[in-house]
């Protein structure tokens, strides 16, 4: 696994969304995000123990709306070493 401090922290948003707005946010795929960090799994999100779900990120976009995005919504996803891009 890469070092934290050289891994990704801005990538491309893909929402898998089929409703705009909050919380998918499908009109916004293909735009820039800073990633924030991972979503605490016990914050009530979603049920991580029932679900079979990837990794949740709190993510920003550039003009300062934030939400929570799966791994597989994030292109490249979190903890990719860019130099392997």
């Amino acid at each position: 696994m890469a070092d934290p401090q050289s891994t990704v922290t801005e990538t491309t948003f893909r929402s898998q969304s089929t409703t705009d707005g909050a919380p998918g946010y499908r009109e916004r795929a293909g735009q820039r995000v800073t990633i924030l960090g991972p979503v605490d799994p016990d914050e009530d999100v979603i049920d991580l123990e029932e679900e079979d779900v990837s990794p949740i990120y709190r993510v920003r976009f550039d003009d300062g709306v934030e939400t929570e995005a799966f791994a597989d919504e994030l292109d490249p996803p979190p903890g990719t070493d860019p130099r392997d891009l």
